[in-house]
């Protein structure tokens, strides 16, 4: 069986240079698509049920990741309209204090900050990215635009030290609320909508050297979902698609049923590992190359292309 498992992350009318949230507007064009064409399921739902029924459709699923204020805001209202099912994946830490991931920070840091350079002499980086100096607040994002594909590459102490380091730097900036809350959540759960992990701190999950810190990320998520919701999550979404084989041993052992990956390809149950589970994201683009995405025909067009 395929299913399609459509990613998510934030869905917002207000425009962000470095990470666009999809605008309501095609979030709902999107949401109205997908259930006139697939018939719509909760991943968790349809790994539970032990008979699997046979749709006149193909299957979806709707997924979000992180736990973004606007989930609430805008998306549920919208998913509640069409009946769709989805399911949300949420970072506990930033749940628990209201800051965004450190993907967030960093990005709205280089866009908000009033500094025209950063101070990296003590953290080891390429010599490339250690020229921080910047006539503008253009040439500034634009740095942190190359820059942080590197940020994903590295172990998660020394992203942590730079993450760091620059908010010092960035200290005329204060970071606002974005995340949901506890009593957000539950009123999704409470809606009939799915609660699963994302960490407890979103960071890169194969990145960890430190198994005792391995294990607290993946179990301290769950045990606090659990504790907040009275639901335990079948299900970790590893933060931004980071894992290795020591991430699934230890996502079983703390009681996970699934693990999603990020593959820009469709899921094949009878062929993928339950804990390899790939998914699609889709961004804030044309309606045209947003139904490319969905099709599945995008990703065919580029492997011809290369």
């Amino acid at each position: 069986m395929v299913i399609k498992n459509f990613l998510f992350h934030r869905i917002s009318p207000i425009r962000d240079k470095l990470w666009d949230p999809m605008s309501p507007e095609l979030f709902d064009k999107v949401i109205n698509y997908i259930n006139k064409n697939y018939h719509i399921v909760s991943l968790e739902s349809y790994y539970l049920s032990s008979a699997k029924e046979k749709y006149s459709k193909p299957l979806a699923t709707i997924l979000f990741d992180d736990g973004y204020k606007d989930n609430i805001d805008y998306a549920a209202d919208i998913l509640k309209k069409y009946n769709c099912s989805a399911s949300f994946y949420v970072v506990t830490d930033c749940i628990d204090k209201n800051i965004p991931t450190w993907t967030y920070i960093f990005e709205y840091l280089f866009q908000n900050t009033q500094k025209l350079s950063v101070d990296f002499n003590k953290e080891d980086i390429p010599e490339i990215f250690k020229i921080s100096t910047w006539s503008d607040k253009n040439e500034r994002i634009e740095y942190a635009r190359k820059f942080k594909p590197y940020l994903k590459q590295v172990s998660h102490n020394k992203r942590e030290s730079i993450i760091n380091c620059i908010m010092l730097n960035f200290d005329d900036v204060l970071l606002p609320k974005t995340m949901m809350s506890w009593d957000d959540i539950n009123e999704l759960s409470d809606s009939g909508f799915i609660i699963g992990s994302h960490s407890v701190t979103h960071t890169m999950l194969a990145t960890i050297e430190d198994k005792n810190l391995l294990y607290r990320e993946l179990n301290d998520s769950a045990k606090i979902i659990s504790e907040k919701t009275g639901k335990y999550p079948i299900t970790i979404s590893y933060p931004i698609g980071s894992y290795d084989n020591q991430v699934i041993e230890y996502s079983k052992k703390c009681g996970y049923k699934l693990g999603l990956a990020v593959k820009q390809r469709f899921y094949d149950s009878e062929k993928d590992n339950l804990f390899e589970i790939p998914r699609v994201e889709l961004y804030n683009e044309s309606w045209f190359k947003t139904k490319l995405r969905i099709s599945g025909t995008l990703e065919i067009i580029k492997k011809i292309i290369r």
